[in-house]
């Protein structure tokens, strides 16, 4: 049976909720490659090309849009100052972008593992994104949701059976990013960023971690005309539970090539290093091809970003205990309203 979302998660629907509204204020024009999906301007007669020319000679009056109006006008100028002191690169889909951005992001992953089950993941962890500061973001994640099906056992005994069940997993609640370098493509095309991630024990027992854990990452992107390559390397360190968890350490890079506008065709490799805990010395590799799209006008603002991808094991063999690696290969959606 799948549970109402406890009340802890309402405010964070609050906070997507406001963060669209607010996004909806700006009606300044933002430069970004790709369609324009918005509708054209109706051509005008003479007589109102001569009333907005009259309109046009008269006095400017200020228009007092009071404490908040100044305070959104800031937030979207802090906002466009970060976006034009650094590439415009698209996210990949596994790989977190070095790239400050500011959108709601919700993605949808479908997995097959090597002892026959099969899970839906909703959000992945995704959520806001804000843009603090000309070099500073944050990330107020969704806790991911997870439908597992089972598989049945043999004999009377029903042994070997995998129930199904629904619930919550960890949630990796916030980050917090500083971009430390960065330069747009007129220039050298690159950037450098650091951040911490902290996820607290909140998912059900089957996937649940009992533990705090805290994921400080470096991460880096350069371009090379139409070719660019994004990667980060992090590390999990447990609070508590350490002889089972270890401190894995993941790394992800992403190559992508722009093309015509929108298209960003990539190959992300994404590799787990365990060097300690239950998996100790045994490393976890993924190669995930995939397609963005990004980005498409939506008006007043917002742009929308797809894509999808597979991605499939590589290494090791599989192993049912501790299973690994932890899928054997895995559909991903993603949808990202930039604004």
């Amino acid at each position: 049976m799948i549970r109402t979302p406890p009340v802890r998660f309402r405010w964070m629907h609050c906070a997507l909720g406001a963060a669209i509204l607010c996004a909806g204020a700006q009606r300044t024009a933002r430069a970004a490659d790709g369609f324009d999906l918005s509708v054209p301007a109706q051509p005008q007669s003479a007589d109102a090309a001569s009333t907005a020319t009259a309109a046009n000679s008269a006095p400017a009056t200020r228009v007092d849009t009071g404490f908040l109006g100044d305070l959104l006008s800031s937030w979207h100028a802090v906002a466009a100052q970060a976006a034009a002191t650094q590439p415009n690169w698209a996210s990949p889909l596994v790989t977190t972008t070095p790239l400050l951005k500011q959108r709601i992001r919700f993605d949808v992953d479908y997995q097959h593992s090597g002892n026959g089950t099969n899970t839906t993941i909703l959000d992945g962890g995704k959520g806001l994104d804000l843009i603090v500061t000309p070099t500073n973001e944050i990330q107020i994640a969704a806790a991911p949701y997870y439908f597992r099906s089972g598989v049945a056992g043999v004999g009377p005994k029903n042994k070997g059976a995998i129930p199904s069940f629904a619930g919550w997993g960890d949630w990796t609640f916030i980050r917090i990013e500083q971009r430390l370098a960065a330069s747009p493509e007129s220039g050298g095309n690159y950037v450098v960023t650091a951040w911490l991630q902290i996820q607290a024990p909140t998912g059900i027992p089957q996937l649940s971690s009992d533990s705090w854990q805290y994921i400080p990452t470096i991460a880096f992107g350069k371009g090379f005309g139409k070719f660019v390559v994004q990667s980060n390397v992090g590390v999990a360190i447990p609070a508590s539970n350490t002889a089972k968890l270890g401190h894995p350490i993941q790394t992800n890079v992403a190559f992508q090539y722009h093309v015509h506008g929108v298209f960003w065709p990539e190959l992300e490799v994404n590799w787990t290093y365990y060097p300690d805990g239950q998996r100790g010395g045994l490393n976890q590799v993924y190669l995930t091809p995939g397609l963005i799209l990004s980005s498409f006008s939506l008006g007043g603002g917002f742009r929308l970003t797809l894509g999808a991808g597979y991605q499939v094991a590589v290494a090791p063999a599989y192993r049912p205990k501790p299973q690994t690696p932890s899928y054997n290969h895995a559909w991903i959606f993603t949808t990202r309203l930039n604004f």
